[in-house]
């Protein structure tokens, strides 16, 4: 660990863009899906195609949080400690928390009355993922650009 915090090899950051992706996309795939295709009709190809999305969609998000724990323990605890991307790094690990606990709802749901909500919440905490992990990896980068200046050097 450095002055900056503790920074994720290009094949830990790669595993991690990667599955981040597979699991945005295949929840985005989902909710395009069930746009399209009239559940109670089990004959459409579309049905068998947007449970496939589920399953894809929920075997990643297992990865992910997997992965999420790796990261804790290294990448968001050094930062913390070197005082680097905060804001930005809590508000991500909070997102992410929330999709995993949301996502078990949905799985073993407290009322079946609640579902439809904790669904629409999961698929907003979803789509907010999809921006600011992006967002992360930018914040990320223009702090790396402001330490690596010269004027900045300790």
């Amino acid at each position: 660990m450095n002055t900056w915090g503790v920074r994720l090899s290009p094949f830990a950051r790669n595993t991690v863009l990667i599955c981040s992706l597979i699991v945005i996309a295949s929840g985005f795939a989902w909710m395009v899906l069930g746009w399209l295709v009239d559940v109670q009709d089990y004959t459409d190809p579309l049905h068998t195609l947007r449970h496939r999305m589920l399953v894809l969609h929920g075997i990643t998000a297992y990865v992910l949080v997997w992965m999420a724990g790796r990261l804790s323990s290294l990448h968001q605890q050094g930062n913390w400690r070197a005082h680097r991307n905060r804001g930005n790094g809590l508000l991500l690990t909070a997102v992410l928390a929330l999709l995993a606990v949301s996502g078990l709802c949905l799985y073993y749901p407290p009322h079946e009355d609640w579902r439809e909500t904790i669904s629409q919440l999961h698929q907003g905490l979803g789509i907010a993922l999809a921006l600011m992990l992006p967002l992360h990896l930018l914040a990320a980068r223009a702090l790396r650009r402001i330490s690596s200046r010269p004027d900045n050097a300790r």
